[in-house]
């Protein structure tokens, strides 16, 4: 199989634009050989193959626009693991070297199964040479014209083709035709069905009628049939017949409409559907109204069939404000009540968790006499009562803020924070796994005066037994945050910044921070430690942990899984975002940068400023900025990149990056404003000036005297007042305004200055300029 040059190169760039995935995916089918079948359907454009993965799939690669696109059956449809296995062949069969024309197949004698080998059967087979002990088809219109016009008897594909057209034909005479027979002469997707084909208006007078019928299936689908046929297949001969049929359809069609258009009776207004979920002691119901003036009632199943049907078929007039209500809770494929949500049910509580977070108007949740559920300020607390008269037990309860036991508890929702829902309203709390389902639980002294006892008070903000607090040390977890650069592979000039972020304290083991949250680098638990000597227990605070994932999330780091890291792409405006995210950090997270990374955190280059004017035309100067700077490691090509970056970053090779900053007082900033200059868009590119300019008192701080000397001399030479008289032969008498336009132009003409006139229309310009 021989290809075109430029197709040959194109097929690296087609491989390396399929994600990665698919491309290893597809590498492994290739030299697995699971390529079964692979054809040139047109030169140098378009190439079909049949690639074994779960099922068989069919591959299409076409070439244009001088790039490689790809088609597969597959789910994925496009640049999928089997459209590389297909290309890897492709390519294969080129570098080969030429085959004969046609399929090339290939199959295993292992791992297909008998739908696959009848999708092989679909591709057209390969051509052989004619022999005269092939068998014929019977004699019919359809194998006569084929024989006339290859000139010879048929080939055994030939042959085998117009056989499965003549039995479609015979067939077609006492049945309807589906898909699976038109998979029988093309080779295309979804042909395996049982699916019926409407062809025609009625059976066709013979085999070749029938093939024309085919024929135009197989190409509206866009499948392939042998190109054999290609040179009989005209759709003339039926053309007219179809005119005919396609038109006796739309009168039936719109027949049909007509008269069904009038047993339509004007649809009612069914009003916005209003929705409220009602909290009751045994469970939560949806409720719902059309008309404001309604009362509310219960969802029923017969309610929720038809709102939903409306809802799929977009005839459901729903209130902005009951839209989250619907959204939480409509479950289209469900047989369970989506409307009654059972607190007991594990699988109900999720949806109403969601629904009593969202900021919904109070009159959307009610309670049994369809007022707004009330909804407790102050949250519900844990209380640790000290053992009594000698009991080994402590007493760890549940309670309102003033101490007494809440209101019987429906179920509690875990979240953040924590809500309990009461028949008296809804509460906030703590965890709910710290009492189960008790409000009460005794706990044994010797559990609770343990270390992981005691850090359990602390980070449940239980206030310390005072018989306690004494023997409590709190040891602050320190964070490490290390920061560096990597390249994004072996090689490359582009780096990541790559973060490690970890976590130490006395008494643990070291953690590290992945994206699903801390844990332990050891991969185990250390020993629990027992109390001192002295009875002081260490409790770790974490508080410093708890700014992770934010702070990565705040800059954009993404997690790496491969070698477990965090990054973030370096690019060329990066570094002032970096520097101020560093400066953003709190201060219980100590930062490592790696000693190139660790030169954004330097101080500026110092630089003061001084002009150099040198001349470049009459009464016209180039001024360049001057910089002095106290760095005399800096080189003239380093000075003059930091002076270009206008006060940003610049990576100055081993010396990391530095960036400039101007020593200027408000005076000074101020008098290069007069020039037109600022500090902020100084360049190493000189700027053109005139003698007036520099000639200002403004200049003279940052010009050395010899320079300032020879400005003022020669903005001495220039004529500040020119005023010639009229010429003899201008005949007019001009008013004190043109006049002064004529004396403006000749000033300019005396100093060799460019300008322009631009007095209002009709003042008199072409006078002024005549006389000039």
């Amino acid at each position: 199989m021989t290809l075109r040059k430029d197709l040959l190169q194109g097929i690296p760039r087609f491989l390396a634009l399929v994600p990665a995935q698919a491309r290893k995916r597809g590498h492994t089918y290739h030299a697995q050989g699971r390529v079964l079948a692979l054809e040139c359907d047109q030169p140098d454009q378009v190439y079909v193959a049949v690639v074994q993965g779960g099922e068989v799939y069919e591959v299409s690669l076409e070439f244009d626009d001088n790039q490689w696109s790809s088609d597969c059956s597959c789910p994925t449809e496009f640049d999928c693991k089997h459209a590389v296995a297909a290309m890897l062949e492709l390519q294969r069969r080129a570098a080969a070297g030429p085959v004969a024309s046609g399929t090339e197949t290939i199959a295993d004698d292992v791992g297909l199964s008998w739908q696959n080998f009848k999708l092989l059967d679909t591709l057209p087979p390969p051509k052989i040479k004619p022999s005269r002990s092939v068998p014929q088809p019977p004699r019919s219109p359809l194998y006569d014209r084929l024989v006339e016009q290859l000139g010879r008897t048929l080939d055994q594909a030939e042959a085998d083709f117009i056989r499965k057209v003549q039995t479609l034909h015979t067939n077609a005479g006492f049945r309807q035709l589906t898909d699976t027979d038109l998979g029988l002469l093309g080779h295309g997707p979804n042909f395996y069905t049982w699916q019926p084909l409407n062809l025609w208006p009625r059976p066709p007078r013979d085999d070749f009628y029938c093939w024309l019928y085919l024929a135009r299936e197989l190409r509206r689908r866009k499948a392939r049939y042998p190109q054999f046929m290609d040179g009989l297949t005209d759709f003339k001969f039926i053309e007219a017949e179809l005119a005919e049929w396609e038109r006796e359809k739309e009168i039936v069609r719109w027949k049909n409409w007509f008269e069904n258009f009038d047993a339509h009776a004007p649809a009612a207004d069914p009003g916005a559907l209003e929705l409220r979920l009602a909290l009751r002691p045994g469970e939560a119901r949806l409720q719902w109204r059309t008309q404001p003036g309604d009362t509310f009632a219960d969802f029923k199943q017969t309610h929720a069939k038809r709102f939903a049907e409306q809802f799929e078929n977009g005839a459901l007039n729903l209130a902005p404000e009951s839209l989250p209500l619907w959204s939480a809770l409509f479950k289209p494929w469900n047989y369970e009540s989506w409307w009654s949500l059972s607190y007991t049910n594990a699988a109900a509580r999720p949806a109403l968790n969601r629904l009593l977070r969202l900021p919904l108007p109070p009159d959307r949740i009610v309670n049994a006499e369809g007022q707004p559920f009330p909804r407790v300020t102050e949250p519900l607390r844990l209380q640790l009562r000290p053992p009594e008269n000698g009991a080994a037990d402590y007493e760890l309860a549940l309670v309102t803020a003033d101490g007494s036991p809440p209101p019987k508890i429906l179920c509690s929702l875990a979240g953040a924070p924590t809500f309990y829902l009461t028949v008296a309203g809804l509460f906030s709390g703590p965890p709910a796994d710290a009492l189960a389902t008790d409000l009460r639980k005794a706990i044994p002294v010797s559990a609770l005066e343990s270390s992981d006892g005691l850090r359990f008070l602390h980070t449940t903000g239980i206030p310390m037994p005072a018989h306690l607090a004494p023997r409590i040390r709190t040891v602050p977890v320190n964070v490490t945050l290390s920061c560096g650069l990597k390249p994004i592979y072996a090689g490359s000039t582009n780096e990541d910044i790559v973060f490690k972020v970890a976590a130490k304290a006395p008494g643990m083991n070291m953690e590290k921070f992945l994206p699903q949250g801390w844990e332990s680098a050891s991969g185990n638990v250390s020993a629990k430690k027992s109390p001192s000597a002295t009875g002081v227990i260490t409790v770790h605070d974490r508080a410093a942990q708890r700014h992770f994932p934010r702070l990565l999330e705040s800059l954009g780091a993404k997690w790496d899984g491969y070698p477990g890291e965090w990054k973030w792409r370096l690019t060329k405006k990066n570094p002032e975002l970096f520097v101020a995210w560093l400066q953003s950090l709190p201060p219980d997270v100590e930062v490592l940068l790696d000693d190139e990374l660790a030169t954004l955190r330097d101080e500026p280059v110092s630089g003061s400023v001084s002009l150099d004017v040198t001349e470049s035309a009459m009464d016209w100067f180039d001024l360049k900025v001057v910089l002095n700077v106290g760095d005399t490691k800096l080189t003239p090509e380093e000075l003059k990149l930091l002076l270009n970056a206008r006060g940003g970053y610049v990576r100055l090779g081993d010396k990391g990056w530095r960036r400039l900053q101007f020593n200027l007082t408000p005076e000074e900033d101020e008098s290069l404003a007069r020039l037109g200059l600022n500090a902020k868009d100084f360049t190493a590119e000189p700027q053109r000036f005139h003698a007036l300019q520099l000639a200002d008192d403004a200049a003279k701080k940052f010009l050395t005297p010899e320079r300032v000397e020879k400005i003022q001399r020669r903005v001495s030479e220039l004529k500040t007042r020119v005023s010639p008289a009229l010429p003899e032969n201008i005949r007019a008498e001009m008013r004190p305004y043109q006049s002064e336009g004529y004396h403006f132009l000749a000033y300019l003409t005396a100093n060799r200055f460019g300008g322009v006139l631009a007095d209002d229309m009709g003042l008199g310009k072409t006078l002024q300029t005549l006389a000039w």
